[in-house]
């Protein structure tokens, strides 16, 4: 079976981390399984969810914890088993998938709006905010604030060893904020400065821990112990049900690259992950698009995401890098 161009462009783009925050990627995931649905030949519905399950082991292999994605693929293939299971014909069929690809487009770009004026409350005229790396999804909690009338500064890091803090920086720029950036030993130094703290997480566990870009747990200890409030951005697509299995996130490491340049020594190791947990005592609130959240009550919302019996059978394969 012959691999559609929507997932081989799609692979390619989460590979080579191109995609930006986990919020697009799910789009992107979507809006690539609706191309394979909507060109399919598939002769019948059992052909059809062949082809779709092999995209979603293709996503897969490529795709590190990032919850929004997954569960894109949860309610895809959710909606998949549950029209097969109604005897829907290939036509039919087809037709409710791209019906929930579209209702999850619809979904994901109302529950980011929702934040964005969730967050934007917490931001008073004259604050900093201080902000670890990047996320799109704060991007939009400090556009809005910004477009209220309310004027702050926003205080970036590196975060290395990619620097997406630096997209931060050309974001806040272009939106006209007013924006500093230094390098992310000095978060200890700044963090005490600032008002309040926004992050964004790649995805949160169902006893609240959230995954972030790694530093951001050394920046909520700072906070924590400075009395900063540490807000977490993340619409409830970011609720990894997987972990509801019992399931590690599946976390890369960070690359020899990355660190050193080849004049060292190839016996030198590089360590460390390039995403870390942010327990959740440290966390003042979850801004969701249902509004502020305790990360206890995550597993709340998790009990009631729809979930596909394939996709969670596939789960553990992927989260022990297996698949």
């Amino acid at each position: 079976m012959s691999r559609h161009a929507a997932i081989d462009t799609l692979v390619e783009r989460i590979r080579t981390d191109v995609i930006g925050g986990a919020a697009d990627t799910a789009t992107e995931v979507v809006q690539a399984l609706a191309s394979v649905v909507r060109d399919s030949q598939a002769p019948d519905s059992a052909a059809l969810a062949a082809e779709v399950e092999q995209a979603a082991v293709d996503i897969l292999r490529v795709t590190p914890s990032l919850a929004p994605p997954v569960n894109a693929l949860h309610r895809l293939l959710g909606r998949m088993e549950a029209g097969q299971a109604a005897g829907a014909a290939v036509g039919p069929l087809k037709a409710e998938m791209l019906s929930a690809a579209g209702e999850f487009l619809t979904f994901a770009e109302s529950a980011l709006a929702r934040i964005a004026d969730y967050g934007a409350a917490k931001v008073s005229d004259g604050d900093t905010v201080f902000m670890y790396s990047m996320s799109s999804t704060v991007w939009r909690i400090l556009r809005r604030a910004w477009e209220q009338g309310k004027h702050f500064r926003v205080v970036v890091t590196e975060s290395r060893p990619a620097n997406e803090g630096l997209w931060t920086v050309t974001e806040m720029a272009k939106a006209g904020i007013p924006v500093a950036v230094s390098i992310d030993a000095c978060i200890g130094e700044l963090v005490p400065q600032a008002d309040l703290v926004f992050v964004g997480a790649d995805a949160v566990s169902s006893h609240g821990y959230a995954l972030c870009k790694v530093g951001t747990y050394p920046t909520a200890l700072v906070a924590k112990a400075h009395g900063v409030p540490f807000y977490i951005a993340a619409d409830t697509l970011k609720f990894d049900a997987s972990t509801l299995l019992g399931l590690p996130f599946r976390v890369d490491p960070i690359h020899r690259h990355e660190v050193l340049g080849g004049q060292y020594p190839p016996e030198v190791q590089v360590v460390g992950r390039l995403f870390d947990e942010t327990p959740p005592e440290l966390v003042t609130a979850i801004i969701s698009e249902r509004g502020l959240l305790s990360p206890a009550a995550c597993v709340t919302v998790m009990w009631q995401a729809p979930l596909s019996e394939r996709l969670n059978a596939l789960l553990p394969a992927w989260a022990r890098g297996e698949l």
